[in-house]
């Protein structure tokens, strides 16, 4: 039997910043600045993308 697989802690890190970045987002007011938020995102989104795992 093999062990159980681990994700690399440097690509978890982004991906959990990812999901509460997302979270964030969805959570805010129609009609409140979202630009700071849709950076982050698109920024982490390019991390998790380039990842080469």
């Amino acid at each position: 039997m093999r062990p159980p697989f681990r994700f690399p802690k440097d690509l978890i890190t982004p991906q959990r910043a990812w999901q509460q970045t997302y979270a964030e987002l969805a959570q805010t007011p129609t009609g409140a600045s979202t630009t700071a938020l849709r950076r982050r995102l698109i920024t982490l989104s390019g991390t998790l993308c380039t990842h080469p795992h």
